[in-house]
């Protein structure tokens, strides 16, 4: 069978048995789950038995690239990783834009498939046809910069996909890095490689990818290119830091967190991922002082460094610095950023002792964190304590340390409900994998036209006899119905990031259902409405729904952390307040009737199962 858009293959290795078996693509499963984290979200669900530990040889480690992944469409760069995750004990998944996805497909898959655990260390290396499973002894111990370094030293210029000390440790806040800069860091899945003793994977392919109607596509991507091109979203993501002034500008900052001194102290230059007009990503470079030198690729440099300033990072240099050496450790930073600060606070409270600690006294400045990471990463100390997350250490420490946490299902959010009733915070609570606002992202993190909220709800495929109760008439602050909202732009994410789209602000604009309809039929010859890929985002987000209820999850999992709803928040000089529970209860009642569901359980009914094929 000849595939356009799609390599037209799937991976499977069995490191139990070394064995490798190479199968051809189902396209039905294609043109139902598209790609990446659809066509994940399903081989999961069929092959990951319920209720297994998440570090034992039962579970399965995924990477799926879509269709649109390895061409030169904006933005079509994104990789799916996915398993059940060590951290949250439900779906696991992380996306990454400069991936070894574009290379799997060239080297002919669009899926690869890992299960069983190997005695012994292993890397795995894909060229084209040949797969190979290689002793990584000499590996295990190294960090990802090192390992990655000497498995290119080794092959030649191989894409790489790393775990560190801390994958190899089983700590659940494990990250998976490729190619030294593009961070899977969400969800621990760096951990379920370390349990397969797979310590990373180098791939070279040279076959490319064919695309159905050769002339068209090329027009096709002129014409998005020079949208893309056009967006004055561009300067802000690329250069200096000027979107920490666009999204902060409203509070008061640190000063060692300015734009100014983001410009000035740890700046260098932008890089962008294949094919992408865009460059959002940045290198950045600490010019003097303690860390001088310290240098790190950031796929979002101006937000990760800064997360860890409520740990007691007083400056964009020692952010930098926690940033490098997670990178290394192979630790998700987001997460640290977060949870360092929460054992701070159980510490400062009482609740955690010296003696949970081994002696270290947790104390909010660079030094500290940076001697956490590393107990975390090697399961050492208070990082034996910490090295399962908030989650984890809750169930541990009980009710008292519960008021303090800032998790959902396991996993730190990005923003908080309380700074504004948007649908990237609200996402935070139906998202699958946990706290995390990707997979909502509308245009409502900034005030907006009632015409231009409907021209976007129509996009992303709201029907027309919905659209009034979804996005009524009128310019007012919040004029969209949140939940209702947050339902369709969860579907068309689902779609689009399956396919293989990215979802930073430059980018978005120019796709839109109809878009998506047209470019996946003149990549793959597929002819699949925009109604029928918006339901196959729907398809895929309830299946990942469907997983997460067969690992026990219920509706209270949809609930936000306690401080949302009963503390206010201080931003700079500004006190936000809380977002009451019946607020929330009431938000999460409307946003089920939306998707169809049981509002009283949260769960898909055996009807919309019925609907999405999801019943069998």
């Amino acid at each position: 069978m000849k595939y356009y858009g799609y390599a037209g293959g799937v991976l499977k290795v069995d490191l139990t048995t070394q064995t490798v078996n190479k199968e051809p693509l189902d396209m039905e499963l294609a043109r139902d789950y598209l790609g990446g984290m659809g066509m994940n979200g399903r081989l999961a669900y069929d092959f990951i038995k319920p209720g297994i530990d998440p570090l034992s040889p039962d579970n399965v480690l995924l990477y799926s690239a879509g269709p649109f992944v390895g061409t030169v469409i904006p933005g079509a760069v994104r990789t799916n990783i996915m398993a059940k995750s060590p951290l949250t004990g439900f779906i696991g998944m992380s996306g990454g834009g400069i991936s070894i996805g574009p290379m799997l497909k060239y080297a002919g898959y669009d899926q690869l498939v890992i299960t069983g655990r190997a005695e012994k260390p292993v890397y795995l290396v894909i060229t084209d046809d040949k797969v190979e499973i290689k002793d990584a002894g000499e590996l295990w111990g190294k960090d990802i910069f090192q390992a990655t370094d000497e498995i290119r030293d080794r092959l030649g210029e191989y894409w790489v996909s790393c775990i560190g000390p801390a994958g190899e440790h089983g700590a659940g806040l494990a990250s998976i890095i490729d190619n030294k800069n593009s961070m899977h860091s969400r969800t621990g899945l760096g951990a379920v490689a370390g349990s397969k003793n797979l310590k990373a994977i180098a791939v070279q392919g040279t076959r490319g990818i064919e695309v159905y109607r050769r002339k068209e596509f090329r027009d096709m991507v002129k014409e998005l290119r020079a949208t893309v091109e056009q967006s004055p979203a561009i300067d802000l993501w690329r250069n200096e830091g000027k979107i920490i002034d666009f999204y902060m500008g409203g509070f008061k900052r640190p000063a060692g967190f300015s734009q100014k001194e983001y410009a000035s102290r740890i700046w260098k230059t932008y890089y962008g991922c294949i094919g992408c007009p865009v460059g959002d990503k940045g290198v950045l470079q600490v010019k003097d002082g303690k860390y001088d030198g310290v240098t790190v690729k950031v796929s979002n440099p101006w937000a990760t460094p800064a997360a860890f300033q409520l740990a007691g990072c007083t400056n964009y240099d020692q952010g930098v610095k926690c940033v490098e050496m997670g990178n290394r450790l192979g630790l998700d930073c987001f997460t640290l950023g977060h949870l360092i600060p929460f054992a701070q606070t159980l510490y400062e409270q009482g609740i955690i002792t010296r003696e949970d600690t081994g002696g270290l006294e947790l104390k909010r400045d660079v030094d500290t964190i940076l001697e956490i990471m590393k107990h975390i990463a090697y399961r050492e100390g208070v990082g034996e304590l910490l090295s399962q997350g908030q989650k984890a250490l809750i169930e541990k420490k009980g009710e008292d340390a519960y008021k303090y946490g800032d998790h959902i299902k396991g996993l730190e959010p990005m923003y908080d409900m309380r700074t504004g009733s948007i649908v990237e915070n609200f996402g935070h609570l139906t998202n699958p994998r946990g706290g995390h606002h990707a997979r909502s992202y509308s245009i409502t993190y900034m005030p907006r036209k009632s015409e231009s909220i409907r021209k976007f709800c129509m996009g992303i495929g709201v029907p027309e006899e919905t659209l009034d109760l979804v996005a009524p008439r009128g310019d007012w602050p919040g004029n969209f119905n949140l939940p209702r909202l947050t339902k369709w732009s969860e579907d068309y994410n689902s779609a689009y990031y399956s396919l293989g789209g990215c979802d930073r602000t430059p980018i978005t604009p120019a796709f839109n259902l109809d878009v998506l309809s047209r470019l996946l039929e003149i990549t793959t010859g597929m002819e699949v409405s925009p109604v029928e890929i918006r339901t196959s985002g729907e398809r895929i987000w309830t299946l990942h729904r469907m997983f997460n209820m067969r690992e026990g999850a219920t509706r209270k999992d949809d609930m936000p952390p306690y401080k949302w709803m009963y503390e206010t928040l201080a931003l700079g000089e500004k006190q936000l307040q809380p977002i009451r529970e019946e607020t929330i209860q009431a938000l999460l009642d409307e946003y089920y009737e939306e998707r169809g569901w049981d509002v009283a359980t949260g769960n898909p009914t055996e009807q919309k199962l019925i609907e999405l094929g999801l019943n069998a």
